[in-house]
């Protein structure tokens, strides 16, 4: 009874990501937000025990039933008041991309790039047992985003229609989109069907960084070109590809020695502040490098 009783008491609580949540924050890093361990026992029961701008470590004792959002883990400038840590513009193209690993059991993840409860990208990922998974997504946003979730909690069943979980119908259509089947075949897997089922959920490398946009591509000096390219939100430098070669520079202008004569093509790719990792390289141009 007093299980169910913290369970009324927190019900005024919703799972969606747009209502105000009791959260544990981290400056500038991972906010995070375990449902049974604030109270309301049908969700996930865990904490963090790692945090840093590349990543993070959920230790999750039970994962639950009530939908992913019964473990979240998130960088909401909302929040936070860090808007500036995603600053995602609808039409522009992005790279995200990670590591993750879950310990003891296959578990599915679902990430999405959003304001509130506007989308501009999300995916599903399936962690088998103790291995590790790279996920390199480039998307054109669908909308402003200024927050990243990851939805870590037991999501096992049809969900679409509970009260609570708003996301459910949306987050379920890009399941079938991905996994060609329905999300309550696909999702019993989760946590092999034991919701009180642990794990150490491991993400590294966090990355999400706008693809450059070429300004301008010229070759007027002898067996050189001059690229000039925009700013990339959530960039630390830059890397200039023309022709085969690749120059690093923190600068959006950039002078490369290329053969005299020869038609190159030329990419740029950002290199993430949060991880080191490149994002994907812009579309390609072509010059004829001046003789």
């Amino acid at each position: 009874m007093k299980r169910l009783a913290k369970k009324f008491a927190a019900s005024v609580l919703a799972l969606t990501l747009v209502i105000a949540m009791g959260t544990t924050c981290f400056a500038a890093t991972w906010g995070s937000y375990f449902v049974a361990t604030e109270g309301w026992y049908e969700g996930a029961e865990g904490k963090l025990t790692s945090n840093k701008a590349s990543g993070f470590t959920a230790a999750i004792d039970s994962v639950g039933w009530m939908g992913v959002w019964g473990a979240q883990v998130y960088i909401d400038g909302a929040k936070s008041g860090n808007a500036k840590n995603i600053n995602v513009k609808k039409g522009q193209t992005y790279t995200l991309s990670f590591t993750i690993k879950a310990t003891n059991i296959t578990k599915f993840a679902y990430v999405k790039v959003a304001t509130g409860d506007t989308l501009a990208y999300s995916t599903w990922v399936k962690i088998p047992a103790n291995k590790t998974v790279k996920v390199n997504k480039t998307f054109k946003a669908k909308a402003n985003a200024n927050s990243v979730y990851f939805g870590l909690g037991g999501d096992i069943g049809d969900r679409e229609g509970v009260s609570e979980d708003g996301d459910a119908t949306t987050r379920y259509q890009v399941f079938r989109k991905q996994f060609k089947q329905e999300p309550a075949d696909g999702l019993a897997v989760d946590a092999n069907g034991d919701y009180s089922s642990s794990t150490l959920i491991t993400v590294s490398k966090f990355t999400l960084v706008q693809q450059p946009k070429i300004k301008s591509v010229k070759s007027t000096k002898k067996g050189k070109v001059t690229v000039k390219f925009a700013k990339a939100a959530g960039a630390s430098k830059y890397k200039v590809k023309v022709g085969r070669k690749v120059t690093t520079t923190k600068k959006t202008t950039v002078t490369v020695k290329a053969k005299a004569g020869k038609k190159v093509s030329v990419q740029v790719a950002a290199v993430a502040k949060s991880s080191g990792v490149a994002g994907a390289y812009s579309a390609k141009k072509t010059v004829k490098v001046k003789k």
